[in-house]
């Protein structure tokens, strides 16, 4: 499984409004795309600020690499640009690794 984390900063007055955006546009197109197992929005407030992550889980990196952020409408795009003042220029992928601790 792989887990990808984008990150991003916005005004704290825009949170309600961009979380709809998130919700109506981004969301949908991650979750239709095949090999997605879940997305997620983490937020935390910083006074004015609000910092977000996008952390999706993924079957492969094939899978991930087949959606990528470019297919996404270009509308998307231009809201993402009106909303987001600092982002990552590229996500984060991991590779998640599940270990069950032993009992003693």
């Amino acid at each position: 499984m792989i887990a990808r984390l984008g990150r991003g900063i916005i005004r704290a007055n825009d949170t309600e409004a961009y979380l709809l955006h998130l919700c109506e546009r981004v969301i949908p197109a991650y979750r239709a795309a095949d090999g997605n197992y879940s997305t997620h929005v983490l937020l935390e407030e910083k006074g004015e600020f609000v910092s977000i992550l996008l952390l999706s889980f993924w079957k492969s990196p094939a899978n991930l690499q087949v959606f990528a952020d470019p297919q996404l409408d270009p509308a998307i795009h231009r809201i993402e640009r009106e909303f987001v003042l600092a982002s990552e220029t590229v996500a984060t992928v991991y590779q998640v690794i599940n270990e069950r601790a032993s009992e003693s």
